[in-house]
């Protein structure tokens, strides 16, 4: 998996944008990351898989995020990175 340590989301609104820069700044702010979950559930996966990939990187032993990002991928029919996700799970 890759990650665009730099890939910026237009999220629309100021809130999750300031989550965005604080999960930037600090890559372990549970809060900011729980915003910016919420709101990636609602979008499509393409445009908040790095988004995913970055929030695994950081929370490589957290289940929960490993099971929403795969939940995402499988909602959007995406059975080959589904498999390519949980590969790495094993």
């Amino acid at each position: 998996m890759t990650t665009d340590e730099n890939a910026e989301i237009d999220w629309g609104n100021e809130r999750l944008s300031r989550a965005q820069r604080a999960v930037e700044a600090n890559t372990y702010d549970v809060d900011s990351w729980s915003l910016l979950i919420r709101e990636a559930q609602t979008r499509p996966i393409n445009e908040v898989r790095a988004m995913y990939e970055k929030l695994i990187g950081s929370f490589p032993t957290t289940g929960r995020y490993w099971k929403i990002y795969i939940e995402q991928e499988m909602k959007a029919r995406n059975f080959e990175k589904v498999e390519k996700v949980s590969i790495v799970l094993v």
